[in-house]
């Protein structure tokens, strides 16, 4: 049902028209992995792993459409008091898999597309050296090491952020547990990439205000959420919206999560009951349902 809708919607032009509307803000797009297998593998029940030929044809619809920009414009735009160019996009990679390095980064790399990647510190650490630059399946599941991180960083530019030390519910935590979380990964970022003031995603797309307040003192110069895609330039740094992506999306499904026009589809249904409430916790209830909890989510 949700991809003939999302097909009939791009057939008759509303996703263009959803772009249009949204060409001044800037979209995130959140990919988590890019694989070199033909079928999907059965621990990947989210599609998260997105097939290499799959990942082509959303880079090509992105330049016939698009302008992708590194975070670090967007952030430099805004501080800067700067525009940016309409139909802005900016891509970024959560759990800092290795596929990225052997088959997402060359990819991006021949098209001269920035990324951003947000490592799970912990898992980072327990890497070593650098592998060869080919694919394998152990790739899908292995972190990137630090010595393929800063080969990454340094020789093409990419730029890395903390996806926290563990990838745990950080709602879930005592205020010690979280503030490990937080301060000893963007500590590690800092010693082995030597990154800047890096950014932070939250793991599972979940936050609070007080979970933002926390990342803004230990130092991180932003956040990202998965409430929804686009955000306008002055957007609360530290609650910045992604559209997730994953295998199922074709080019219709992907040119309604780029467009924006799948967060509209996602509040209207929510405003008129037809989506699936969101889990909150207490310190959830004052922050908006991440799109990850509402119907439209894979």
């Amino acid at each position: 049902m949700k991809k003939i809708l999302f097909a009939l919607l791009h057939g008759i032009g509303v996703t263009r028209f959803a772009a249009w509307w949204n060409r001044k803000r800037v979209i995130f797009l959140c990919y988590h992995g890019v694989t070199e297998r033909s079928t999907r593998a059965i621990e990947d029940s989210k599609a998260l792993q997105v097939n290499r030929q799959r990942f082509v044809a959303h880079l090509d619809f992105l330049a016939r459409r698009y302008h992708p920009i590194s975070l670090r414009d967007y952030l430099t735009a805004r501080d800067t008091g700067q525009g940016l160019g309409d139909y802005s996009v900016i891509l970024t990679f959560d759990d800092g898999f290795r596929n990225f390095l052997t088959v997402a980064a060359p990819l991006l790399i021949e098209r001269n597309v920035p990324a951003t990647v947000f490592l799970i510190t912990d898992k980072v650490a327990m890497e070593s050296g650098k592998g060869n630059r080919f694919w394998s399946p152990e790739d899908d599941q292995k972190s990137l090491s630090w010595a393929e991180a800063r080969l990454l960083k340094e020789q093409h530019g990419f730029e890395f952020g903390s996806h926290t030390c563990s990838h745990s519910r950080l709602l879930g935590l005592s205020p010690p547990e979280t503030e490990r979380e937080l301060l000893h990964s963007l500590k590690d970022l800092v010693t082995n990439l030597a990154v800047d003031g890096p950014a932070l995603s939250y793991p599972k797309g979940e936050y609070s205000k007080l979970l933002a307040a926390e990342a803004r003192k230990v130092g991180y110069t932003c956040a990202v959420t998965t409430d929804r895609g686009y955000n306008e330039m002055d957007h609360d740094l530290f609650t910045l919206g992604r559209a997730l992506i994953g295998d199922n999306d074709d080019e219709a499904a992907f040119a309604v999560r780029v467009s924006g026009l799948r967060w509209w589809l996602v509040k209207t249904l929510s405003i008129v009951g037809w989506s699936r409430p969101a889990k909150t916790t207490k310190m959830e209830t004052s922050v908006p349902p991440s799109e990850s909890a509402l119907q439209f989510t894979e």
